[in-house]
Order: C-alpha cells, then structure tokens, then sequence
C-alpha cells in the first residue's frame, strides 16, 4: 500500500512537471495578506488576485492566507507586522507607509494626479523605481506597486455645491501632514481620525464629512448619514502593495522571483478591475441608497489644484523629492 502511494506522488509530481506546473517537495509556505478594508473592498480584491496568481504560479508550494477587517491592526500596525513577522504582504495608502519611508509621501498630497492614464505613467516611471530602492533600504521589505480603490471625493451629511462651500466644515482627513495642509488650504478644518472611527463619527455627527471613494462609501456603508457627494476627483489613490523582506526570505529560493512577479502583476489586474468596480459602486450609490453627486465645475476645479500646489512643493522639498515632483508634472501635460 505505501509502495502505491509513493507511486502515485511520483506520477502525480512528473503530471505536474508536464503540464508545466511548479512542484515543491518540502513544506508549504503560507503568507499572511492583511487589509483594515472589509472583503467587499478593492483591497480585499488585490489580495484575492495575489493569492490566486501565487498559488497557481508555485503549484500550491506557497499559498496565502487572508485577513480583512483591520484584524491584524490597522495600516501602520500592519507595517510594523512586517517587521516583526505576523503580517507579510499588505497595501497602504502612501501616507500611512510614509511614516516608516518618508520618501512615500510623494503620491499622498491631493491633486497630485490629474488622471488614471497620469497615475499608471507614474508608476511605470523611474519615480517608481526610486520609491522601490527607497523601500528596500529603509525596511527590508519590497515594495510590489500600486493598487487603488477608485479615486476619492468629498461626502457630507449636508449638501456642498462648490469650493466655497467647504470652508469651515469639519472634515475627516488621514493623519498624515499632508492632507491635513492640503484640507486646510481648501478652507476645512481638518480633523485626523482612525478609518476604524470614522462610520460612528458620521453617524452622531462629530465630524460633517469625509473623502473616499465611491467603493469605499458603499461598502463601509458611509452613505447611511452621507448622502451628499461632491466630485473633487482630488485624489487618484495610490495604495502602495509589499511584501516583507522576512516572507521572501522564508519562500524557497526557486519560487521567490515567482512570488514577486506575481505581485507586479496583481497590481496591473487590479488596478483595471478597481477602477472599473468604482465606477459600478458609483451608480449603485446614486440609483439604490438615494445619493447626490454634485459635480465641481472646471473653474473650481483649477482654483482647488491651484490652492494646494504650494503644498506639494512643500512636501517634495522635505521628503527631497523635488526633482521627482517635477517629473510627475511633467507626465501629466
């Protein structure tokens, strides 16, 4: 009987080899993906393209186990994860990221980016790659690309017509020093808080409103207290994606150049798919829960660039990113 199935594991292995499928003698492998996102999110999605192109890609040698719903911590506590072992492949938004490579920060100011066809000539750019030899140098781990969950806008519990509107309100912004100068140069006042906050905050009113995107507003169910949208398009998100230097160091030597790849190409399939599921979640907003978009006229649009443009320059210059700053610039004319 044992002679049988070692016959079989051998004919099974060599079908494996034949159909040109990866094949691993020694113990799996298993990855830990994390977001603070829930399973409807693009997020979540970015991980579920990772896990399948991995384990079909290392013929099950490696596999990866998901976690949604902020259960390993939240953005900066799943970064230090990474450090420590217990997280191995996350996305942040850039400003979260910052605070352990500052260098980051360059995608998180609003109106950094005019368009999806400007963010995607940005990431395939030697802008990029600098971020990624930054990454490396200052944590070990590697940093894979840039998924998104749509590009963000402003929601309220009352409505907002245009820029003038916004000053005054109170508005939930990351905690990072750049959205919070950018809001404020918009005529808000700014309020930092935890993602984790933010429904219960909305709900009884502490805060007036937020930015996100239409995914996100949906699937975190914002639009029960918010039903006001007003389109600033003011952030493409950019949401950095990595894997640890301690997971790739754990992943058997043939299959890490596997593994990365299939991270570079999780980020291509998925910035596709989100940009699209964005654009869908829009029209469940607007047709299903009752919300109005209001649209900011191109007028008000370029006054709004124009108020933050000096808080990009700001950021370059302390991050000594200036000369990348004008590279992005440049790729959007």
């Amino acid at each position: 009987m044992r002679d049988s199935f070692k016959a079989f594991g051998l004919w099974a292995a060599l079908a494996c080899l034949l159909a040109g499928q990866a094949v691993w003698a020694g113990d799996v492998v298993v990855l830990k993906g994390a977001t603070n996102n829930p399973k409807n999110s693009g997020h979540y999605q970015g991980l579920l393209i990772f896990k399948k192109l991995v384990e079909e890609r290392t013929g099950g040698a490696v596999t990866v186990e998901l976690y949604s719903d902020a259960v390993l911590g939240d953005e900066e506590q799943m970064a230090e994860g990474m450090q420590m072992g217990t997280v191995d492949v996350m996305m942040a938004a850039s400003a979260k990221y910052a605070n352990f490579v500052p260098e980051m920060d360059i995608y998180s100011p609003p109106y950094t980016f005019s368009s999806w066809d400007h963010l995607k000539a940005v990431i395939k750019s030697d802008v990029n790659k600098y971020l990624e030899e930054k990454v490396l140098e200052k944590t070990g781990d590697r940093y894979l690309g840039c998924l998104t969950d749509g590009v963000r806008n402003i929601f309220s519990r009352a409505e907002i017509k245009n820029i003038d509107g916004l000053k005054g309100i109170k508005l939930r912004t990351m905690t990072g020093p750049n959205e919070t100068a950018a809001f404020g140069a918009l005529g808000v006042n700014p309020t930092p808080m935890a993602y984790t906050e933010l429904y219960s905050a909305l709900q009884t009113g502490v805060i007036d409103g937020a930015e996100n995107s239409m995914t996100s507003i949906l699937g975190m169910k914002f639009f029960e207290s918010c039903k006001f949208i007003l389109r600033t398009k003011h952030c493409y998100l950019t949401l950095p994606f990595f894997i640890s230097g301690i997971a790739v160091n754990k992943i058997p030597a043939q299959y890490r150049d596997i593994v990365i790849q299939a991270g570079r190409d999780t980020c291509d399939q998925q910035l596709d798919w989100s940009i699209a599921f964005d654009q869908e979640n829009e029209k469940v907003l607007v047709g299903k829960e009752g919300v109005k978009i209001t649209e900011l006229t191109q007028e008000d649009h370029l006054r709004a660039v124009n108020m933050v443009s000096a808080v990009l320059d700001q950021n370059a210059k302390r991050i000594n990113m200036v000369e990348q700053l004008a590279q992005i610039r440049a790729m959007a004319k």
